[in-house]
């Protein structure tokens, strides 16, 4: 056990032990177990990508304290994973990692999260912190919380304060701990295998009395990648159950230092002297009734914007442009239609769709190319003596095609942004019953 381990056990003890003070770390505390079965048929059609076959099922703890004297509480989740079936013509699995081959994966047993957090309340602002494992949330970077059976975390500490409309943050990443591997955390790497010592994004958030949003971050990976967002968003009330959202980002990554991979990446990047990429999205959204509608466009500008703050992150971009794969190559601009209903005029409020389909025509490098994505995820939550459960199907078509020119790319990727297809169906069930 590590170090930052045997402390985090340490302060759960004096929690625990604080006698009255401890009555409402106790009582105002939320726990709740669930147990999850996913299934996952997907191929390539005739492209280039993983061919998927499996039938995977988890459970997971979760405990959420409450404030220990209104300054100290703590979370707690733990994992445990396993295959049902694996089909015999599977060469690549993502919820579990293959053992010595893809139809004997291993199984996975660990906490998800340990986390102390505190804070200071004054009149006007508050001051926050934490330090542990958990699945943290920023614009720039992302454990993913729901795509798999079993979530990724991340180790670190977090700062915040707040103050009327101003939020400011800090989150410094020292670990990773991967959606479908056992174990507490890993050393943050690039590529070559080499230690990133730390991630750390610099947040700042502000909301106008206007209702417009200002997000602003800065992420290093030292001696690797950094990275920058600006997100500006504002909601209009056009009349009694309508209302349009506005919502533009631009985004911004570079080198940063030794660590980065200027001989390239085979498969995934290409040798360059430098990293710069940009790109600017702009996205509308109108909203009425029990419908809404989205119509996006980004465009990348400078390099391909698909790098990652490590080599074992899934990836973050928060645009338009991250779909199943990233529609981030160099001066490649995607157009994306989306629309969801509820079905409350049928008479069933609980089953939710969402669909949309996006697509590109153009790359910096590529000779033919063409990307499309369409992708449906309807989704039914139960009430009554059922509640807690929950069935999802998630539907994907992704396609990818082009060659390189010889001149500007002299090879085929097959990264986050590369000439990738991916067909998908994905069925999730999910139960949680909370104490």
């Amino acid at each position: 056990m590590r170090a930052q381990q045997r402390c985090l056990a340490g302060v759960l003890c004096c929690l625990l032990g604080g006698g009255a003070g401890a009555e409402d770390f106790i009582q105002d505390s939320r726990m709740s177990l669930r147990y999850g079965q996913s299934y996952w048929k997907e191929n390539a059609n005739g492209g280039v990508g993983p061919t998927r076959d499996e039938w995977v099922q988890a459970a997971q703890f979760n405990f959420s304290s409450g404030w220990y004297r209104d300054v100290l509480g703590l979370d707690y989740s733990y994992g445990l994973a396993d295959a049902l079936h694996v089909g015999s013509k599977a060469d690549s699995i993502s919820n579990l990692r293959a053992d010595r081959s893809v139809q004997n994966p291993h199984g996975i047993a660990k906490p998800l999260a340990l986390y102390v957090r505190g804070r200071w309340v004054e009149e006007g602002w508050t001051l926050s912190g934490g330090v542990g494992k958990k699945s943290r949330q920023l614009e720039l970077y992302t454990d993913d919380r729901f795509t798999r059976i079993l979530p990724a975390a991340s180790l670190g500490q977090d700062l915040g304060y707040e103050r009327g409309g101003l939020s400011l943050n800090l989150s410094r990443i020292e670990g990773f701990s991967p959606r479908n591997e056992s174990g507490w955390s890993q050393d943050l790497r690039n590529y070559r295998g080499q230690k990133i010592d730390d991630l750390r994004i610099y947040a700042l958030g502000y909301v106008f009395p206007d209702g417009s949003k200002l997000r602003v971050e800065h992420g290093v990976a030292r001696d690797y990648l950094r990275s920058s967002t600006v997100k500006l968003s504002r909601s209009f009330a056009l009349a009694p159950g309508h209302d349009l959202d506005l919502q533009a980002i631009w985004g911004r990554q570079q080198d940063a230092g030794r660590l980065f991979e200027y001989s390239g990446v085979r498969g995934l990047y290409e040798a360059q002297s430098s990293h710069d990429a940009r790109h600017l999205d702009l996205a509308i959204n109108y909203r009425f009734s029990h419908y809404y509608l989205g119509l996006s466009w980004n465009k990348v500008r400078g390099d391909d914007f698909d790098r990652m703050f490590f080599a074992q992150d899934h990836g973050t971009w928060n645009s338009s442009a991250k779909r199943f794969y990233y529609f981030g190559l160099e001066d490649e601009a995607l157009l994306k239609v989306a629309s969801g209903l509820d079905f409350t005029a049928f008479g069933l409020p609980r089953l939710k769709l969402d669909a949309h389909y996006v697509f590109s025509n153009a790359a910096r490098g590529y000779e033919d190319f063409s990307r499309s994505e369409f992708q449906s995820l309807l989704r039914y939550s139960f009430d009554g003596l059922l509640k807690g459960l929950e069935l999802a199907w998630l539907h994907t078509r992704f396609r990818t095609r082009g060659e390189p020119d010889g001149v500007l790319r002299r090879s085929i990727s097959r990264g986050p942004a590369g000439i990738v297809s991916h067909h998908s169906e994905r069925f999730f069930f999910n139960y949680t019953y909370r104490f």
